[in-house]
């Protein structure tokens, strides 16, 4: 049988990293469960108080759209070898144990998409699945994989357009902006008080939501960050920052440059873009995508890398409570945002702007970190954790500190 991971193999700035692309993922929520992402641009200049919600875009853009999914999305490739590695020094078996634990976070994730349409856990679950493949593979092997499956994502838009070209040629009435259109509307249905109406409406937007990650190719983008982390995993990079400096460095020139440039073409090609039927600014702007947002996730991971190693683990190590606490942070960002906007919680959607939308979500986050801190003076793990590995490990697990044997 195998054992939960030992509190001594974590290794912290795994979980401060984890507890900062939490961050950035909460402010990339708020303009969706607000609705002001659902507005018109009347709509949205009439609640711009301070007059700078224009550049607050542009930024949140070029620095936030997509990259702390990416993170995310790398750390939980580590994860995974951290896993694999784990159970080949105890000698255990790993397939079913992780085929288990992802079984779980489906269930989770089924239930978090339930309450809103934008989970990402299931989709973690789904795709991680792949990764158990390579679990015996030689670290060439999965060198070659992720080199495979970004040639993929490359080609990506392209399948799509030429799918999409048959399919408007065979369906006439098909429109460029009718799936836009349609989950505008259903996302309006948030604002209303009728439970039944929004549990339908997310359900329906939960659809949209999946065939958009096939069209988009995020699927395979998600795929190709887990075989990134997987590499940096077996490596053990994250153990031995000080020795790995030149690398961190080496990362930062390459990926930075290539991320700032490609990010800054991206925010005026997503603008221009039409995604069905795809346009010429689509199609460069999903194939950049596929460069430019992976290389700035990097950078961003070795510039953290590089300050933690560098004397700065006390400004950072903040971050690590809520990474620690990182699923039940997820979740309860969900419960916290719907709560406060939706037509079934306080109401109040459709009332700020992308300026206080960011602040909220600053203070939101700061608040779990607070809550997070305290929590972890008293228990091990955080709930939703503690069931998650509870249901995976199917033995007790001691919940509160003072529980643990000596």
């Amino acid at each position: 049988m195998s054992s939960p991971l030992a509190h001594q193999d974590r290794a912290q700035i795994l979980d401060a990293l984890r507890g900062f692309a939490l961050f950035g993922i909460i402010i990339t929520h708020v303009p969706d469960f607000s609705g002001y992402g659902f507005m018109s641009s009347v709509e949205q200049a009439a609640l711009d108080r301070f007059g700078v919600d224009a550049s607050l875009a542009w930024l949140q853009e070029f620095l936030i759209r997509g990259k702390f999914y990416s993170l995310f999305a790398l750390l939980f490739g580590i994860g995974f070898a951290v896993q694999l590695q784990s159970a080949a020094r105890r000698d255990a078996p790993f397939a079913r144990h992780f085929t288990r634990r992802l079984a779980i976070l489906l269930v989770i994730g089924l239930a978090h998409a339930s309450l809103w349409y934008g989970d990402i856990l299931k989709d973690y679950a789904l795709i991680g699945l792949l990764l158990i493949v390579t679990a015996r593979w030689r670290l060439n092997a999965v060198i070659w994989a992720a080199a495979g499956v970004l040639a993929l994502r490359l080609a990506w838009p392209f399948l799509m357009a030429w799918i999409a070209g048959m399919a408007t040629s065979s369906e006439g009435s098909l429109s460029g902006s009718t799936a836009g259109d349609m989950f505008s509307l259903l996302a309006h249905t948030f604002q209303g008080n009728d439970l039944q109406a929004t549990f339908t409406a997310n359900l329906q937007l939960l659809g949209l939501k999946a065939m958009q990650m096939i069209y988009e190719g995020k699927s395979v983008s998600i795929l190709f960050m887990f075989l990134l982390g997987t590499l940096i995993g077996r490596t053990r990079l994250f153990r031995e920052l000080d020795t790995h400096r030149r690398l961190f460095w080496s990362v930062v020139i390459v990926c930075a440059p290539a991320g700032i440039l490609g990010n800054i073409a991206l925010v005026p090609l997503d603008a221009a873009a039409t995604a069905f039927p795809p346009n010429e600014a689509w199609l460069i702007e999903r194939t950049l995508f596929a460069v430019a947002v992976p290389a700035m996730a990097l950078s961003y991971a070795a510039t953290f890398a590089l300050l933690w190693s560098y004397g700065g683990r006390r400004l950072l190590q903040p971050f690590t409570f809520t990474g620690r606490v990182a699923l039940t942070t997820y979740v309860s960002q969900t419960i916290i945002l719907a709560g406060l906007f939706y037509g079934i919680g306080l109401g109040l959607w459709g009332t700020i702007g992308l300026t206080e939308g960011t602040m909220l979500a600053v203070l939101v986050f700061v608040a779990q970190s607070a809550l997070a801190a305290l929590w972890l003076r008293f228990f091990r793990f955080g709930p939703l954790e503690w069931v998650w590995r509870r249901l995976t490990y199917g033995q007790p697990i001691p919940f509160l500190r003072r529980a643990v044997p000596a």
